[in-house]
């Protein structure tokens, strides 16, 4: 069995400035747990995996290739491999999400 408690999980260095934190990094599958304060975001970019992004807590806007999209808690997102996304907290609080990185 594997536990992890996103509070005590490792955090890393990323070209945005959030908190970010590594839950799972396997061969296949890698799980990041991301606090953007109000205001904060992640710059658009592309990855060269699949991923989901999905909302814990907050709300804000995330942009996928040309389409942008309002999102909150209990929402998920999918983001192609090579696609360039972004994520902004629009919100007057901490936005928390996960990104599933998969391939």
């Amino acid at each position: 069995m594997i536990v992890v408690k996103a509070e005590e999980a490792e955090r890393i260095d990323n070209p945005h400035g959030v908190d970010v934190k590594k839950l799972i990094g396997m061969e296949n599958v890698q799980i990041l747990h991301i606090t953007l304060k109000p205001g904060e975001g992640l710059k658009k970019h592309a990855i060269p995996v699949d991923a989901f992004l999905y909302v814990i807590k907050g709300k804000g806007v995330v942009e996928v290739g040309e389409e942008k999209e309002e999102i909150r808690k209990a929402t998920l997102v999918y983001l192609p491999k090579e696609i360039s996304h972004s994520v902004e907290n629009t919100g007057s609080l901490e936005m928390k999400f996960l990104v599933i990185k998969v391939g």
